[in-house]
């Protein structure tokens, strides 16, 4: 039998070519990668032109885009925070009976405060109209406001007042009446110049035989002096009671259907018409009442009866069937029927 004989050389010699084989493929690898990195570096850095200019285009737009939000910011800050454009102007109109400087007050108090505790409430553009006319509706008798921001710093107020007090004169006092028809304030007793009254001369003869003259009233008619009134207590409709009524603090002196029926005539009148509104005149409590003008001429309604019937007949009267120049009065008690002289 042949024997095989390991021979180590011959096994050292072969493993030493493989290594060698394997070592060689590995560097070339290696070097392969190098190439191809190296190759792709330099392609990158002799990358296209334009895509350098649109880096460089979107590096101008982002700078172009801080600045104008810098910019905006800067300009809100300036007209939030300027003098200029804060609230200083309160313009109003329609006032009659309120206090203007009650109102400008209510409203720098609405506006004087900071909103998120930093932004300054009375700057033009955070002004808040609704806010302004929902609080003074709250605090004052007020029919219809409408509130409005001119540019740049002043508000405008345009506001019709809702009549919440009357004129009461029982013939020697004049009172201020409230929508109940309770005496709430005895405001001042009536002048002497505010009666018209016919005379005459009275001579008779005394004891001693001489003669004294002397003038004696017949007839004294009470008129209340309007324009008077209006300027020392405000243009509120006028009562004149003619039943000669006592008046104390909180006395119930008029029935409450008819106080709110002689506002709304006040109003319908004042509103609607050029006719010269002068006072209420009643003689009962059952809401008969007499509207004197100062053209002398009067109407005779019905106070506790629905106004806006009444007032609708009125008109068609004076535009349809009668002149004021001639016109004595018109009556409009009677549902469906005007009577007139």
């Amino acid at each position: 039998m042949r024997r095989n004989i390991f021979n180590r050389h011959k096994y050292k010699r072969k493993w030493g070519r493989g290594f060698k084989k394997a070592s060689n493929f590995l560097l070339s690898s290696d070097n392969d990668n190098f190439r191809k990195r190296k190759d792709f570096a330099w392609h990158n850095s002799k990358r296209n032109p334009m895509q350098r200019d649109r880096d460089v285009t979107n590096w101008k737009k982002r700078i172009e885009i801080t600045i104008l939000i810098i910019s905006l910011f800067a300009m809100a800050c300036l007209g939030l925070y300027s003098s200029f454009f804060k609230i200083k102007d309160v313009e109003i109109n329609g006032l009659q009976r309120i206090e203007q400087t009650d109102i400008t007050n209510a409203v720098f108090g609405v506006i004087d405060y900071n909103r998120l505790f930093i932004f300054p409430g009375e700057s033009y553009f955070l002004v808040n109209v609704d806010e302004i006319k929902d609080i003074l509706k709250q605090r004052f008798p007020l029919e219809s406001i409408i509130v409005k921001k001119t540019f740049p710093n002043t508000l405008e107020i345009v506001l019709e007042e809702k009549i919440s007090t009357v004129i009461y004169d029982n013939g020697r006092e004049y009172s201020y009446l409230d929508t109940e028809g309770k005496i709430v304030e005895i405001i001042r007793k009536i002048g002497d110049d505010e009666w018209d009254r016919k005379t005459e001369t009275v001579t008779t003869t005394n004891e001693l035989g001489e003669e004294i003259t002397e003038e004696k009233v017949l007839e004294q008619t009470h008129r209340p002096n309007i324009v008077s009134i209006i300027k020392e207590m405000g243009d509120y409709p006028i009562f004149y009671d003619t039943r000669d009524q006592k008046i104390e603090i909180n006395s119930k002196v008029i029935d409450a259907n008819m106080v709110s029926g002689a506002i709304e005539w006040f109003n319908f009148i004042n509103k609607n018409t050029d006719i010269p509104f002068g006072y209420i005149e009643i003689h009962n409590g059952i809401g008969d009442a007499v509207i004197r003008t100062r053209e002398g001429w009067h109407l005779l309604v019905k106070l506790d009866s629905p106004v806006k019937s009444q007032f609708e007949e009125l008109e068609y009267t004076l535009k349809q069937k009668v002149s004021r120049e001639n016109l004595n009065y018109i009556d409009l008690r009677f549902p469906g029927k005007v009577y007139w002289q």
